[in-house]
């Protein structure tokens, strides 16, 4: 019963905590989309101020230069022309307004933070056309009152000017009857002055009447001039022409101003969000980031192709290398094909150097003790192949003893017979053991060729050679096989294990571009010439084993360091 609502409770409790953590995860994740949604939409809208303030500020220099060319011709247009003008300013200003009260609700500013919509860009541009039509009109009532002030000034001079001349006009007629009476006077002085009706006194009279009644006029006439005179001096001046309409920037750069606000605002409030802060670094180095990854994926593949179409064909068409062209070519497998292990016959006159991991089966009787060095003349050589503290056996009769790849279930062992006069070019690591006469240790040569391309492109600029008579034990991926070169034989690079060294050896490169792209193939391969030589190679290249792969990171910089001299 205990154990039961223990399980019980277990059961129940596992699964709450799994409730609350997937309470935990939707409520983060909920948090998370909605401060990603936020910051979107801080982008878009600062995105669309930017817009805005664009499209305005080229709205106002479009609408600005749209007024200064309809008020160009108006400084001397006749007062009618100005009177329908501002008729018309009227008729689309109470159009603008209208369609401006249609956008009232809509406040750039507002304490909810409104969003940015189109609705606001279209308000501010009534905005602005409402401002210059004002300014316009304002100017064009400007030019109307200054031609009408102008118009009653010229009125009122050429009134003083007639006045003037009525006058003068005046004065001379009655100056012209006073001299008329004057004459009468003076050719009938008696008769112009006695009490008696007479011609002389009639007309004398009537011109007397006359110069009274000019005289009259005459003074009506100066008071009229003087009063006319008194307005004018007393009316204001004739204002100056007014210039060329310019728009005040001031309103119309408010409203840019109030854009430019809110982008601030918004820039200001973005930079402060989480999301900001963490893609800013990230947008840093994106683009360093980018050029680096180009760089490590563009980078193999230039070179690729450089060594492929470039210096492999040079290397094609230099002379081959040819080590010892005057010693035999023959090698063969004995006591036949490469299997998984071999037996060897060892007499009193040889004896058998080999990896001690390498003897399966041993015979009882015989000689058993370590070779520290397979050849004291090339110790490094020998360290570096591996060919140290080897099983030397000697026997006073005749004995077998099976040889195997005990350790590595993929090799097979092949016994490479070497006649005397034959030498055979190969690196030591393949090596297993050799059969050797005693006291005659097998002869190894080195050969160095650092003037050839190839052996920069493989990298092996020393090669050794081992001259017969000897067997050669060498170990083989999946076996080991041995053919002639006749006229020319190509073979991958990394499953050779030696050559004659009468043959001609050169590099050739892969037979095409993309295997060698993708890594089916090498660059090169070996190429060997020579009708009276053999080469040995092994059935699957033992780089190719773990992992299908080839050895890369410190054991294939060991590899390639141990390659350039022959090893």
């Amino acid at each position: 019963m205990i154990a039961l609502a223990t399980a019980l409770g277990r059961f129940v409790l596992r699964h709450l905590l799994s409730f609350l953590l997937i309470c935990c995860v939707l409520l983060l994740a909920q948090w998370g989309w909605a401060q990603w949604r936020t910051w979107q939409d801080l982008r878009t809208e600062a995105a669309q101020l930017t817009a805005a303030q664009a499209a305005l500020s080229g709205h106002i220099d479009e609408q600005t230069t749209a007024s200064r060319q309809r008020t160009a011709s108006l400084a001397s247009a006749p007062l009618a022309v100005l009177t329908e003008r501002i008729h018309t300013l009227d008729e689309r200003l109470r159009s603008k307004q209208q369609a401006r009260e249609g956008l009232k609700g809509v406040v750039l500013l507002d304490s909810e933070r409104t969003p940015f919509v189109q609705a606001h860009l279209q308000a501010m541009r009534l905005d602005v056309d409402i401002q210059l039509l004002q300014q316009e009109r304002a100017y064009v009532q400007e030019l109307r009152w200054r031609l009408q002030a102008t118009q009653s000034a010229e009125q009122q001079r050429a009134g003083l000017e007639r006045l003037r001349q009525e006058h003068e006009r005046l004065y001379a007629q009655w100056q012209a009857v006073q001299a008329a009476r004057q004459a009468l006077l003076e050719s009938h002085p008696i008769k112009c002055r006695l009490p008696v009706a007479s011609p002389e006194r009639t007309a004398c009279e009537d011109l007397r009447q006359q110069q009274a009644a000019l005289l009259a006029a005459n003074q009506r006439a100066a008071a009229d001039h003087a009063a006319q005179r008194v307005r004018v001096q007393q009316a204001a001046p004739t204002p100056a022409p007014l210039g060329e309409f310019e728009p005040h920037q001031a309103p119309l750069q408010e409203l840019l101003r109030t854009l430019q606000a809110r982008q601030a605002a918004l820039i200001t409030e973005q930079a402060q969000h989480w999301a900001s802060r963490l893609a800013a670094p990230v947008q840093q180095v994106v683009p360093t980031a980018l050029l680096i990854l180009l760089g490590i994926v563009l980078t193999p593949l230039g070179i690729k192709a450089v060594m492929y179409f470039v210096l492999a064909p040079l290397a094609q068409r230099r002379p081959p290398v040819q080590l010892l062209p005057h010693t035999l070519g023959g090698v063969a497998l004995v006591p036949g094909p490469s299997a998984v292990s071999h037996e060897v016959s060892v007499d009193p006159d040889h004896e058998l150097l080999v990896h001690p991991e390498f003897l399966q089966s041993t015979a009882v009787q015989g000689d058993k003790d370590t070779c520290w060095l397979f050849s004291k003349r090339y110790p490094f050589t020998s360290l570096a192949s591996g060919m140290v503290a080897l099983t030397r056996v000697r026997t006073q009769a005749t004995a077998r003893y099976v040889i195997s790849a005990t350790q590595d279930p993929h090799s097979e062992i092949g016994m490479l017979h070497l006649p005397p006069g034959a030498a055979l070019v190969m690196q030591p690591h393949n090596l297993v053991g050799v059969l050797q006469r005693r006291g005659e240790p097998v002869r190894i040569t080195s050969h160095w060729r650092l003037g050839s391309l190839h052996a920069w492109l493989t990298l092996q600029l020393r090669y050794l050679a081992f001259h017969g008579p000897a067997q050669l034990i060498v170990q083989g991926c999946r076996g080991v096989r041995v053919e002639r070169a006749d006229q020319g034989r190509n073979i991958q690079q990394a499953a050779t294990i030696g050559f004659n060294a009468n043959l001609a050896y050169t590099t050739r490169r892969s037979d095409t571009f993309g295997a060698y792209l993708l890594g089916k193939q090498g660059l090169l391969n070996d190429s060997f010439h020579g009708a009276d030589g053999f080469y040995v190679y092994e059935e699957m290249p033992h780089t190719q084993v773990k992992g299908g792969r080839a050895r890369r990171g410190l054991e294939g910089v060991a590899d390639s360091l141990l390659k350039v001299f022959g090893i």
